[in-house]
């Protein structure tokens, strides 16, 4: 596996936690930095997402301080900005987020972007996850939103 900078957003660590399918971060990407206020909102949702442990536990997760330039832009939240700054401040390879606004100022800013889905998909191509289709099932079961267009295209 390359020595890679991989960075991540909030919700793309929750909905990999809920549907059991966490490990295949490390597995994929080895290490994977989040900013402090990644671990903020992880924490503040912590309440409505009970089980939540190897979010705060995994050595493979590493905490990185807030870049102190930080700006926040009204449509993202603290994590994502967190997320975009430091990525583009560090050179990051990849940055792992699901909001649109936030994957459209990534895009903008010339990361290298994935979410969700695809690390999904990353890891049925790589054939760590065999059954990518149950993957997705279980990501829409768990409350992630997915239209029938993009479900059934991914299921082909």
């Amino acid at each position: 596996m390359p020595c890679m900078r991989v960075l991540a957003n909030t919700s793309p660590l929750i909905a990999l936690d809920r549907i059991g399918r966490l490990h295949l971060l490390p597995q994929l990407y080895g290490k994977i930095v989040r900013p402090q206020a990644v671990v903020e909102e992880l924490r503040a949702g912590r309440t409505a997402y009970p089980g939540s442990e190897p979010l705060f536990t995994a050595d493979w997760l590493i905490t990185e301080p807030d870049p102190p330039e930080m700006v926040l832009r009204k449509e993202l939240g603290a994590g994502e900005t967190a997320v975009l700054t430091l990525a583009l401040n560090t050179r990051a390879d990849l940055v792992i987020l699901d909001d649109l606004q936030a994957r459209l100022v990534a895009v903008g800013l010339g990361l290298r972007v994935t979410g969700t889905l695809g690390v999904l998909l990353a890891a049925h191509h790589t054939g760590i996850e065999p059954d990518v289709r149950k993957a997705v099932t279980d990501l829409r079961a768990a409350g992630f939103y997915l239209s029938d267009d993009l479900l059934n295209g991914i299921l082909k």
